[in-house]
């Protein structure tokens, strides 16, 4: 089962069978807030830039866990984590929530954190 766990104020603990850009990592910290410089990898820039956000789950989204099976990350191009297949998201309360697939925001600025609400094209996001 591939998981992403939200850590309060930090990175998408990410584990599991997954593939970032075509490449299978056994583990990742991927960037949330917007700043790392080694992108879409954390690189510990969040601690630095105040960022700022509980790692919870939005009250609209559909609790649940997902299958095991391939996964897929794209980080499209100045814009949010494309995720394709079975994944659970796990908030620091505890909560759990999957879709397939979903668009995870790493620019930092979402109104609607994790998940990604368009916010990068208003800011220039680049990344």
């Amino acid at each position: 089962m591939t998981t992403i766990t939200l850590k309060p104020n930090g990175p998408y603990l990410c584990s599991g069978e997954f593939t970032i850009a075509g490449r299978p990592p056994a583990k990742a910290a991927l960037c949330r807030c917007g700043g790392s410089g080694n992108k879409p990898y954390c690189d510990g820039t969040h601690a630095k830039n105040g960022f700022t956000d509980p790692g919870l789950l939005p009250a609209s989204a559909a609790a649940g866990t997902a299958a095991g099976g391939p996964v897929s990350v794209t980080p499209l191009s100045n814009g949010p984590l494309k995720w394709e297949g079975p994944l659970t998201l796990v908030a620091s309360d505890g909560r759990t929530s999957t879709a397939d697939p979903t668009f995870l925001c790493r620019c930092g600025h979402s109104a609607n954190k994790p998940y990604c609400d368009g916010t990068h094209r208003r800011i220039g996001f680049v990344g």
